[in-house]
């Protein structure tokens, strides 16, 4: 059974008016098959501990909140949790960035961020992940989402949106599109979600000195480059 796990993040807003402030949105997805799960877990939970220890704030904040979050710390040590993560993994989960230009996107399609969200979700796995090896191999598809950025009112849509968008109007996978909602306190590859979220949002709409995270995240994606929308037949990198 080629089953997948997705996790996903977010940072920044999709903005219902034209800001510099508020230009960038990203959706931050994290691919691993069900069986590797475990082992990023792992990975991950060890990686940032020993960044951590080495600093008694980051150690009170995952003490206190059982997370770290990804704006606490500074590129530099998000560097080596990564570094640590993928020699330890190698090739077994996938990174997509999805980045949404606010300022060039209609004013139609910022207006209700649920719906836009879901949106550019279909589009990347139409256009990006269906390239990727481990959709070749996928039977079932289950989404795991930082339930405080999704309002109540919003949390059984992707569900069923996606579902209907590839599984009807076109075969997508032999299961079902599976979407839950965690408390990131609760999940680690969530919070390994939120690093990676982060250091893209820190790369574009800060122009922040990244010590080289944006290329080394995306020499584990599909295509080695970030989901540019609007422009996205344009790849941005």
């Amino acid at each position: 059974m080629g089953n997948i796990n997705v996790f996903v993040d977010e940072s920044g807003i999709i903005a219902k008016q034209k800001s510099d402030n508020t230009r960038y949105f990203v959706i931050a997805l994290l691919f691993v098959r069900e069986e590797d799960t475990e082992l990023l877990k792992r990975s991950f939970k060890k990686a940032r501990l020993a960044i951590a220890k080495k600093k008694k704030k980051l150690y009170e904040e995952l003490v206190e909140n059982k997370e770290i979050k990804g704006s606490s710390l500074v590129e530099m040590d998000k560097n080596k949790i990564y570094c640590k993560v993928i020699e330890k993994v190698d090739d077994k989960f996938e990174v997509g960035i999805i980045l949404l230009d606010n300022t060039k996107a209609t004013k139609k399609f910022r207006s209700v961020s649920s719906r836009a969200f879901n949106f550019l979700i279909k589009l990347y796995l139409i256009n990006i992940f269906k390239k990727s090896d481990m959709y070749k191999e996928l039977d079932n598809l289950r989404f795991i989402i930082d339930e405080r950025n999704v309002a109540t009112k919003s949390k059984y849509t992707l569900q069923e949106y996606l579902n209907t968008e590839l599984n009807l109007d076109e075969h997508f996978c032999n299961g079902e599109i599976e979407v839950c909602y965690s408390d990131s306190k609760k999940s680690l590859l969530l919070q390994m979600t939120d690093f990676i979220a982060n250091t893209f949002f820190r790369k574009y709409q800060k122009n922040m000195d990244d010590f080289g995270n944006t290329e080394l995240l995306l020499k584990r994606s599909v295509k080695g480059k970030v989901f540019l929308f609007p422009n996205y037949h344009k790849i941005d990198k």
